[in-house]
């Protein structure tokens, strides 16, 4: 029996869960939380878990937050750097558009790193490039460690 390219169709979720016999889902293994200390309203809140899948692989997920007064700020291309024990990667910063009085928080950036061994010293640079107040502010930098 030949099967033919245009019969093949994807399998839905459920129906990858009944082939593979269930899926156990991801369980925290660890989280935690660093934040910059800039000097200025501006700073980062990195929020990080590492989740353990039914074969023992571990996954980082990590929410970069900015935290300030009234902020306007581009997508940034690469704006946002995330060095793990000497691996660098980059994404994209998301826009913001907050003129409000009071502080707040706001998604900047979110990474996922597969097969993530642990503990790793953590550095978060958001390449901001912009003013503050009237001054100028290139980068702000958090630093932690995150340990699983």
């Amino acid at each position: 029996m030949e099967i033919k390219k245009d019969e093949l169709k994807k399998l839905e979720d459920s129906a990858l869960e009944e082939v593979a016999g269930g899926y156990a889902g991801g369980m925290a293994v660890a989280s935690g939380s660093f934040t910059s200390n800039s000097g200025t309203n501006l700073n980062l809140v990195v929020i990080w878990n590492v989740i353990s899948d039914s074969f023992g692989q571990r996954t980082l997920q990590v929410q970069v937050n900015t935290t300030s007064y009234a902020l306007v700020s581009a997508e940034l291309y690469n704006g946002v750097q995330m060095t793990l024990n000497g691996i660098t990667y980059s994404t994209n910063s998301k826009a913001i558009n907050y003129r409000g009085a009071a502080m707040a928080s706001h998604p900047l950036a979110a990474f996922t790193i597969p097969n993530f061994v642990g503990p790793a010293n953590a550095t978060v640079v958001f390449h901001f490039n912009g003013t503050l107040s009237g001054r100028p502010v290139n980068d702000i930098i958090a630093t932690g460690t995150i340990s699983a």
